[in-house]
């Protein structure tokens, strides 16, 4: 592990993942355990992101501890990738080094997971089809995303923020996340970009025309794929739709071609069932010209028992496929410029 003291890591002071019981946390949950109190009417976003113990994490990236942070599990501390201290140059960053600032921040990143709702029930996340349309769940989660829009969109502005829509489950499986993308007026909040966390099979140019008010605000888009074939794909990606998806990804490339979307990014969840295409993964990716091909583990949300998730988890020192992973990850082809490793990374070099 690399000497943390020098180094930064912005989330805790940008980063607000809103959740479907209105808690509220400061990173992906697993790589950094810490909820707020959930959010209502009489609590705030404003508040929940400068509360006592947001104030404390703040604290301990500054001092450069980060002890409240997952360092086998966050791929910027795995992967040896978070930026010194002193080579940063953003402004709003630069000053919060140099003053030690830990309060009175407003987020600048939105990660949109108050809905799980979506057309697929891949087992990495969930084991059975989760739509919500109306009842007290749905009641909650609207008004959740009623509370984003007061805070980022009651009225016109030009203040800079980024909203990601999903990572609970599909922007467009869910009728929440839907109605919000096909409505908002992205000419009102032109310093607004929006990212589009998707697994691709509603994501048609249908959907892209409904768009129509924000496609000028759309910066990222990433598509959840696990698989390169399409045996393989209706393992990982459970009730998924191989041939639209192929169509929808080569729409997707066309965008890109034409710069209408900012950002093309393929991922792949490591695991038993897929982790020997990951190679004709990255093939995938550069034959569709996108602009990153990004792997992480599979992480256990609760849908495996612990003997399934040995089963599943190749990487582990025990696993009776672990070399043959670790083989292919000395290929080349692992080293261009599109591959991002993430939490992958530390297996490349790893010689055991």
């Amino acid at each position: 592990m690399e000497n943390l003291s020098i180094k930064f890591c912005n989330k805790p002071f940008d980063h607000l993942e809103t959740l479907e019981n209105g808690q509220a946390a400061l990173c992906c949950p697993s790589w950094l355990p810490y909820y707020t109190p959930p959010l209502s009417n009489d609590y705030s976003v404003q508040e929940a992101f400068n509360n006592e113990d947001v104030i404390k994490i703040r604290e301990s990236i500054l001092d450069g501890s980060f002890r409240y942070c997952n360092q086998e599990l966050c791929p910027h501390l795995n992967s040896n990738s978070l930026p010194d201290k002193d080579s940063i140059e953003d402004k709003r960053y630069r000053e919060i080094i140099d003053n030690h600032l830990t309060e009175n921040l407003s987020p600048i990143f939105y990660n949109l997971c108050h809905d799980k709702s979506c057309n697929l029930n891949c087992p990495s996340c969930r084991e059975e089809t989760f739509s919500v349309n109306s009842g007290k769940r749905y009641e909650k989660s609207l008004e959740i995303q009623q509370q984003i829009n007061e805070e980022v969109f009651s009225e016109p502005h030009d203040r800079y923020c980024l909203i990601n829509v999903t990572g609970s489950g599909d922007p467009f499986g869910s009728k929440i996340f839907r109605d919000f993308l096909f409505n908002v007026d992205g000419a009102k909040f032109p310093n607004v970009l929006f990212n589009l966390q998707t697994n691709g099979v509603l994501f048609d140019e249908k959907t892209w025309d409904k768009m129509s008010k924000i496609q000028k605000n759309i910066n990222t888009v990433i598509v959840s794929v696990d698989a390169s074939t399409e045996k393989t794909y209706n393992i990982t990606r459970r009730g998924g739709h191989w041939g639209k998806l192929q169509k929808n990804l080569n729409f997707l490339s066309s965008l890109r071609a034409k710069k209408m979307i900012k950002e093309l990014r393929l991922d792949f969840v490591v695991q038993q069932a897929n982790y020997k295409e990951m190679l004709d993964f990255v093939k995938l990716g550069k034959n569709l010209k996108v602009d990153k091909v990004y792997f992480s583990k599979i992480i256990n949300w609760g849908t495996f028992s612990t003997e399934k998730f040995e089963e599943v988890a190749v990487w582990q020192n025990d696993h009776p496929e672990r070399d043959e992973f670790l083989n292919i990850l000395k290929n080349e082809i692992f080293d261009d410029p599109i591959v991002d490793l993430g939490n992958v990374t530390e297996y490349k070099t790893d010689e055991s």
